[in-house]
């Protein structure tokens, strides 16, 4: 027979739901989109990050999160794809506050940080 103390079943009860913990983030409804915005500097927090991009995505943003050294995490609740890759263009444009846009999912959609070779001639 195994014998346990209280604090080992405990932990032993807790095993099952490490599962859950992979790490993968939850999908996001279409045709919301999830991007990541790296800024030209560090901001306080994320909410400010995402008070500044919603004034120039011009679509709601909810679910900020600082992934740290300049870069936040959000989702744009879009009516349709379209507004979304607008709105993330929108974001990239201002030079002074994003030095790259990254969006998520099956149709990703990178704006660089660096422009490339041929474009900075």
């Amino acid at each position: 027979m195994l014998m346990t103390t209280p604090r080992a079943g405990a932990l032993l009860s807790l095993l099952p739901l490490c599962g859950c913990l992979t790490g993968e983030l939850a999908p996001v409804p279409p045709p919301d989109l999830r991007i990541t915005v790296t800024t030209r500097s560090e901001y306080a927090s994320a909410v400010i990050v995402k008070i500044h991009a919603a004034n120039l995505a011009l679509v709601p943003i909810r679910d900020e999160e600082d992934m740290g050294a300049g870069r936040y995490r959000m989702v744009l609740a879009c009516p349709d794809t379209a507004t979304c890759r607008a709105a993330v263009q929108r974001i990239a444009d201002d030079r002074f506050f994003a030095l790259g846009v990254d969006a998520e999912g099956p149709n990703r959609q990178r704006i660089p940080i660096k422009p490339n070779r041929e474009s900075a001639r």
